[in-house]
């Protein structure tokens, strides 16, 4: 035990009459790091991955903050999440009978898992070496990886993946068997435990039971979707759906539990490399495809550069001390969201700005319909900035003609002073749609890197196994006819970043949009 920790166990426990001697196992070795300190900066955030290598078997399992909260598990296996610094989380799943002690039940529950974010470097506090072998269940593989991706948006995290929290910080998270779901943010020199009330009633949902003839029908309603509707198998012309059916279907058809079938059938539409097919399993999200997209915003500098911000909805917005102006977005969803960017924009010109910086560099998309609204209030005229074209036959070939998307003018005034859009590679959907819209404003200069390159217009299938998928319906063309996906829209200036430029009190692409609008 480190000193200053007396109060606080980590660790397992040996049950000497039943557990035979183990094969000790030094994790830390295993998922080796440098990292002394946290690191939560949203543009470094760590891609997480967990394989069958990972599961590993704990003779027993320990876990307790001073006399008030305790966990006591016979043996266990447990999955380990790991990134390119180490390991971010770790998943407990008892063999044998576990229960939870803890002020918020009166007597204590049985519980079904335990999830535990925390530092890499204290991974062997967590599980000694003495009590870790590596012949862990692997067939848990992918329930495990269902917990982590249902309970990795709880804890430190950006887009699903791994920040990294402070040494003495950590999260201990567990489903009960009775449903409760019991979420505590631990800090491990205080010796405390903060109760999240907030999570009680929302455990991770168990899938549905699997047989051959329900794996068969999920699995050709799945492919049947994609054959019939899905738009962009001309943009993949490598992509051979009838092959990919032949491959997959006998896996799926053979797989051993939901988790495993619903994988099977992610591996079989990955190679249509597209970021609007989503897949789930009993509310939780099953991965699909991802494309490494890099971060070029710094939120936490925003004060620093800016001065006061304030808040209206999902709005973000400031008036600097020489009169530029400053709105921040961060998605295209709220019914009200309209009407309060109304209002921020009429301060912009009650105090008179000389300028804008139109921030929407992590906004990840929502309802094109809101986007419309608020591009208008900077359009002088009607703009032709997307077309879309569907499937509309049984060929993948079959497409409609190409579809005319428009914006026109809103509200009583358009804000017609110069304009800095910035954008990024996180700008994603229905946001791409809006920078396509301001593109048609003669006042707006869009700066920064180029767009996510992803548009879908899915339409949601219920599978059965409580599953579904969503499948992408149009192909989005930018105003110059080419195809949005995996290209995105290009900005009139690219911003090139020095090394550094997002981290700290840094934001040098909103430094360099302020300083060119006082320059005008």
């Amino acid at each position: 035990m480190r000193e200053g920790r007396k109060n606080l166990l980590l660790g397992v426990f040996l049950i000497v009459w039943a557990t035979p001697a183990f094969a000790a196992l030094n994790l830390l070795e295993r998922y080796p790091t440098r990292l002394s300190s946290g690191d939560t900066a949203p543009e470094r955030a760590r891609a997480w991955e967990i394989a069958a290598a990972d599961i590993f078997h704990l003779s027993s399992f320990s876990f307790s903050v001073a006399d008030s909260l305790r966990i006591e598990s016979g043996e266990a296996d447990l999955g380990v999440g790991h990134c390119v610094d180490g390991a971010v989380w770790a998943v407990v799943i008892p063999r044998t009978k576990a229960e939870l002690k803890s002020p918020q039940a009166g007597e204590p529950e049985a519980l079904n898992h335990v999830w535990l974010r925390f530092h890499p470097r204290e991974l062997s506090t967590l599980f000694p070496p003495e009590r870790v072998e590596s012949n862990g269940n692997v067939g848990l593989k992918f329930q495990i990886n269902s917990i982590a991706s249902s309970k990795i948006h709880s804890s430190w995290q950006a887009g699903g993946k791994a920040l990294i929290p402070e040494p003495k910080d950590l999260t201990l998270d567990v489903d009960t068997a009775t449903g409760r779901r019991r979420f505590y943010m631990i800090d491990t020199v205080a010796h405390s435990a903060q109760y999240v009330a907030a999570f009680e009633n929302r455990p991770v949902k168990l899938p549905a039971t699997i047989s051959s003839d329900l794996a068969e029908k999920a699995f050709d309603q799945l492919w049947e979707a994609f054959d019939k509707d899905y738009a962009m198998f001309v943009l993949r012309p490598g992509v051979d759906w009838a092959q990919l059916r032949d491959q997959y279907r006998p896996r799926a058809v053979a797989s051993k539990s939901t988790l495993e079938f619903a994988h099977t059938c992610a591996e079989m539409l990955r190679p249509l490399r597209d970021l609007h097919v989503w897949l789930t399993v009993a509310g939780s999200q099953v991965p699909v495809f991802n494309r490494e997209r890099v971060a070029n915003a710094n939120p936490n500098a925003f004060h620093h550069i800016l001065g006061d911000l304030n808040r209206a909805g999902p709005i973000q917005w400031a008036i600097t001390s020489n009169h530029v102006g400053f709105i921040a977005l961060y998605g295209w969803s709220g019914s009200g969201l309209s009407q309060q960017f109304d209002t921020v924009l009429e301060k912009m010109r009650d105090t008179n700005t000389i300028g804008l910086v139109f921030d929407v560099r992590l906004n990840g998309g929502g309802s094109e319909d809101l986007a419309r609204e608020v591009a208008g209030r900077f359009l002088d005229q009607e703009f032709l900035y997307a077309y879309s074209q569907f499937r509309n036959g049984s060929s993948h070939t079959n497409l409609t003609e190409k579809f005319d998307r428009r914006v026109k003018p809103r509200g009583p005034w358009r804000y017609e002073r110069p304009v800095v859009l910035l954008i990024g590679q996180k700008c994603m959907s229905s946001n791409e749609s809006f920078v396509a819209m301001m593109s048609g404003a003669r006042q707006v200069t869009i700066l920064g890197d180029h767009t996510c390159g992803s548009s879908g217009n899915p339409r949601i299938v219920q599978l059965p196994l409580d599953m579904t998928v969503s499948v992408p319906r149009w192909i989005d063309y930018l105003p110059d006819g080419t195809p949005l996906d995996e290209k995105g829209f290009v900005p009139a200036q690219k911003f090139v970043p020095q090394p550094g430029a997002f981290e700290g009190n840094r934001d040098d692409l909103l430094a360099a949009a302020l300083e060119r609008l006082v320059n005008l």
